[in-house]
């Protein structure tokens, strides 16, 4: 397949060998972190059906809080998928959140985004009922939970300061912030965006939330799809005074990426503790 494809460049099924294999590693060392930290699980956030989350919580009073997004291309996966971050950081004295959403199909791309900013917005309001701290607060994201947080932000391109709910600092990983080629590969079948929402829902054509600092990370043996999609959106932001910062993690490819959340020593966890522990 030719590289130019789009399919090739913005599928990662198409361009990552053994995917399902990828899937049931993440599940496995999901449920290992599941025995070994105390969660509660499924509480609802709103009144769709999969906007529900797990918290799981760091034994330090006044812990900060981080929400992850999964990815999935907003119609899979699911946050059980994901609570080996745990093990990444609650021994960093920090609470993690993995948040839940409505998928596609059953519902659009911007019911999906405002699904999102209601859900963190529920976090940093109920953060001190697990005995978080609701000021120090971030958020990151994989491929469409990416695109999700990044999308969230541009609804506020003209706040001063970090808008009332939403995290001071996030990690955007893997993510697609100029939706246009999503209209002409395969997943949009079950996505089923159309030509109108491509600009609305494109992070990439509207200013960013300047007081937000961003990481925005990209595996380096990904597609120069997804590769220039990161580059682009990190540039974006620093020509418009946002404090983001570039990042490649070497060797990784759309799924591999994530390996480095799987302990407090990979590169992911430590950005993450950076944005919440650095004075």
């Amino acid at each position: 397949m030719l590289e130019t494809d789009l399919e090739y460049q913005f599928n990662p099924r198409h361009a990552v060998p053994h995917v399902e294999e990828h899937a049931a590693r993440m599940q496995q060392l999901s449920a290992r972190a599941r025995d070994r930290h105390q969660g509660l699980y499924n509480l609802r956030y709103g009144s769709g059906p999969l906007a529900k989350l797990d918290v799981f919580r760091a034994a330090q009073a006044h812990a900060p809080v981080h929400v992850f997004l999964h990815g999935g291309y907003w119609r899979g996966r699911d946050k059980s998928d994901f609570s080996f971050l745990a093990d990444a950081l609650i021994p960093q004295g920090i609470t993690l959140v993995v948040m839940n959403y409505d998928l596609c199909p059953q519902v659009e791309l911007p019911t999906i985004v405002d699904q999102v900013a209601q859900g963190l917005t529920w976090v940093h309001q109920h953060a001190k009922h697990w005995g978080a701290d609701p000021a120090r607060f971030s958020a990151s994201g994989h491929s469409a939970g990416a695109h999700l947080i990044a999308a969230v932000l541009a609804r506020h391109s003209h706040a001063m300061s970090v808008p009332s709910g939403l995290p001071s600092s996030a990690v955007l990983i893997s993510g697609v912030y100029d939706l246009e080629p999503v209209l002409s590969i395969s997943v949009n079948q079950e996505i089923r965006l159309r030509p109108e929402q491509v600009a609305p829902m494109s992070p990439l054509r509207h200013s960013p939330c300047k007081p937000v600092r961003l990481d925005v990370a990209v595996g380096g043996a990904e597609t120069t799809g997804f590769i220039n999609q990161s580059t682009q959106f990190a540039s974006h932001c620093i020509n418009h005074g946002v404090d983001a910062r570039f990042l490649t993690i070497k060797g990784a490819d759309h799924y591999t990426v994530l390996r480095q959340f799987e302990s407090p020593e990979g590169e992911l966890s430590r950005w993450v503790a950076d944005g919440l522990l650095s004075p």
